[in-house]
């Protein structure tokens, strides 16, 4: 197709022997093939060579020493030759017009710098919500919107555009995309957007946990906290990352007080009062922490229980989107 962007399919890989070789057939099988598909071993302790199997050499594989994901992202975006880098992780996979959407959307909005689609959220094997209706994507205002929530997730970014930010924030060990992709919206990158769910996350039991929850609450701190400090910011979006800002000391209160329910340590109470006391927490948080210190076992259903929650918006929320 005349003017259609060069596509580079860029996997960070650690630990995912059982899943990357179905990450990358799914590549393989697109209606629009890739330029490429490159692959960083994050200093695996597993044999990449020998989970492709086959598909071995169908792929450029760059290796390091373990650094992280965002060393890893960098990597690949160093390596990879393509216009558009499109983002997918090991345990997950492309619908097979992911790349002919991409493509198609590029050509028809050359001015847009990323491109992101809608995903189906699986769990254990089953699809249990589009990320589309409990995260809904962002068209307007997107400075202002991507300070609030992370609208969009696995895009295609043009790869210019993310080596003049400088890449993926390396001190980040987790959230590093989406302080990533709030520096790139900020730096004047509009995301276009294409409404047809082509990328599986696929969740398994026990891929979260609430010590995942405290961790992400604490990189979403620190994140915004180096987002309130960018001096391109106006007034306006200043404002909204200081409130998003105390949204997520208040998310670090209640993941702290899970993980001390969830795993019956001696100061579950006492964390539990810290939620009851905070300034602007909503009247159902405050009722749950009083639960929690009336009767940690109740409080596990109902600040850290598993069994009853959705597993997809309880990712999201994992992850700091919900």
């Amino acid at each position: 197709m005349h003017g259609a962007p060069s596509l580079s399919v860029v996997i960070p890989y650690y630990r995912g022997a059982a899943s990357i070789r179905e990450a990358v057939q799914s590549v393989l099988e697109q209606t629009v093939a890739a330029e490429e598909i490159v692959i960083c071993d994050d200093g695996s302790p597993d044999d990449l060579d020998a989970a492709l199997g086959p598909l071995r050499s169908k792929v450029k594989v760059v290796r390091q020493g373990n650094a992280g994901i965002a060393a890893a992202m960098n990597a690949t975006t160093e390596a990879a030759s393509g216009e558009l880098l499109v983002q997918l992780d090991q345990d997950d996979a492309f619908l097979p017009r992911r790349l002919e959407a991409i493509r198609d959307a590029a050509v028809a909005d050359p001015g847009a710098d990323a491109i992101a689609t809608d995903a189906v959220v699986e769990y254990d094997g089953e699809a249990v919500l589009r990320l589309g209706e409990a995260h809904p994507f962002e068209a307007s205002d997107q400075r202002l919107a991507i300070l609030r929530s992370c609208f969009f997730l696995w895009p295609a970014i043009r790869r210019s555009r993310l080596i003049a930010i400088g890449g993926y924030d390396e001190s980040f060990p987790v959230m590093q995309d989406w302080e990533c992709f709030i520096r790139l919206v900020l730096d004047g990158v509009r995301v276009a957007y294409v409404p047809e769910a082509l990328y599986r996350w696929r969740l398994t039991p026990g891929s979260r946990s609430s010590a995942d929850g405290v961790a992400n609450a604490e990189a979403l701190i620190r994140m915004m906290e180096k987002t309130v400090a960018n001096p391109g910011l106006d007034a306006a979006e200043r404002e909204v990352a200081a409130e998003e800002l105390a949204s997520h000391r208040l998310r670090l209160a209640l993941e702290r007080a899970r993980l001390a329910i969830d795993t019956g340590a001696g100061d579950a109470r006492r964390r539990s009062f810290e939620v009851m006391s905070w300034k602007g927490a909503s009247p159902a948080r405050r009722a749950k922490a009083a639960v929690a210190v009336a009767s940690p076992r109740l409080a596990r259903a109902l600040l850290g229980g598993r069994g009853r929650l959705d597993p997809g918006r309880e990712a999201l929320a994992r992850r700091g989107f919900g």
